[in-house]
């Protein structure tokens, strides 16, 4: 009789093993930290991020060339523009691996980064000109007290209009005993150095690209521990179809947002100078007119007298001062001078250079001192319970350190 030939259970089990452990080594090699997968993915993202930067530089050699060809100088409208003797646009600096840029945006139209958890920022351009740094000059490479005192003058006499009768308002420090965390006057003029001396240096900054949010509506302010407004746990994010980050007095605004990602850069609430900053940007490279951002700002803001139509099947709105929201229908038509709350972002009407509600919905508080003795913080850019009119961007309003309302919230700039 012949013998039968088989394989042992023990052959068995030893190629069932082996057969495990190669495919757990392909899955590994395809769908891992380190996977093709993966690898492709990154692939994508730098070759986006290339190609925006490539595109950054053609557009610079081009105006470098034409200005060559042409014996200009550089041109421009409105706050200064781009007029006089002019420096190549820097690059829009990423602030670390951990934002990418939105190449379907640009430069010219409100450029676009986001970061690994989907906050968005919009670069603001602030021309690198000698229209711009009358008394500064370009090409400083050191800094004195006296430099950044002068950057800052260039930079208000550049947005004067903007500032209207409101010169008695400055970004100055002042004392807070409301509040825990607030910055000393050092740590202040710190910041806000390092604010001047990164516009001259790059040309611009970050502002995000909506009011600062929260994934769960608030009503209230936390309450006071020793007599002052602790720093509230929840972090913001700039994103849209969120609900508006208010009940924040100035200085938890400011510890908000400077503990937010922002890579190897400085995250803060903005300074006034940068407020008007944004507006010039708005004017000079949106072609808003300046009446619409200092006048009447009715057409791009969520006010109760603008008769807004929201096709967003994602916004939400509330008509009880943002204790409760709904979703909106879609389309939403407001049909009468109404009182109502918005998530933000909520209607492509409210963006101008991909910023969103600059002005309405709620005002905004910024780093800016009042000379108004007992009401030293400043919000800016109007809110839903006021019009067009009476609150446009550019408007400034005062209130005490310990003030915090429905209608008052804050956005994050990096630097």
């Amino acid at each position: 009789m012949k013998k039968n030939k088989g394989i042992t259970l023990v052959a068995l089990v030893v190629t069932i093993v082996v057969l495990l452990i190669l495919a757990g080594a392909s899955i590994n090699l395809v769908l891992g930290d380190n996977g093709i997968i993966a690898k492709a993915k990154e692939a994508q993202r730098k070759s986006a991020e290339a190609s925006q930067n490539d595109l950054i530089g053609m557009n610079e050699l081009a105006q470098q060339l034409e200005e060559k060809i042409n014996g200009s100088t550089g041109s421009g409208s409105g706050n200064g523009g781009a007029g006089g003797k002019t420096e190549p646009e820097t690059v829009p600096y990423l602030p670390s691996d951990d934002f990418h840029y939105d190449t379907s945006t640009s430069v010219d139209t409100g450029l676009v980064i986001k970061d690994v958890n989907g906050n968005e920022y919009v670069w603001v351009v602030v021309p690198r000109t000698t229209a711009v740094y009358k008394t500064t000059g370009l090409g400083k490479t050191t800094f004195t007290d006296a430099d950044y005192t002068s950057i800052e003058n260039d930079l208000k006499e550049y947005t004067k209009t903007y500032r209207g009768s409101t010169s008695f308002i400055t970004d100055t420090w002042y004392a807070d005993d409301k509040n825990e965390g607030w910055l000393s006057e050092t740590e202040y003029k710190t910041l806000k150095n390092s604010m001047l001396k990164s516009v001259y240096e790059n040309g611009g900054f970050y502002v995000g690209r909506y009011e600062a949010g929260i994934r769960t509506n608030r009503t209230s302010i936390e309450a006071q521990v020793n007599g002052k407004y602790p720093v509230p746990t929840t972090a913001p994010v700039t994103k849209a179809d969120a609900y508006p980050y208010t009940y924040v007095t100035r200085t938890q605004a400011q510890n908000l947002a400077s503990n937010v990602n922002s890579g190897t850069k400085t995250s803060s609430l903005m300074f006034g100078v940068q407020w008007d900053l944004v507006l010039a940007f708005m004017h000079n490279k949106g072609n808003i007119a300046d009446s619409t951002l200092t006048s009447n700002s009715t057409t791009i803001g969520n006010y109760k007298n603008n008769l807004w139509t929201i096709k967003n099947a994602n916004a939400k709105y509330s008509t009880d001062y943002g204790r409760t929201f709904t979703a909106c229908p879609n389309p939403f038509k407001k049909d009468a001078d109404s009182k109502i709350l918005l998530t933000t972002g909520a209607d492509s009407s409210f963006s101008v250079q991909n910023i969103y509600d600059i002005a309405g919905n709620v005002y905004e508080w910024t780093l800016e001192k009042t000379d108004r003795g007992s009401l030293p913080c400043a919000q800016r850019g109007g809110d839903f319970y006021d019009t067009g009119s009476g609150s446009p961007a550019a408007k400034r309003n005062n209130f005490y350190t310990f003030s915090t309302d429905y209608s008052i919230g804050f956005r994050v700039t990096l630097w």
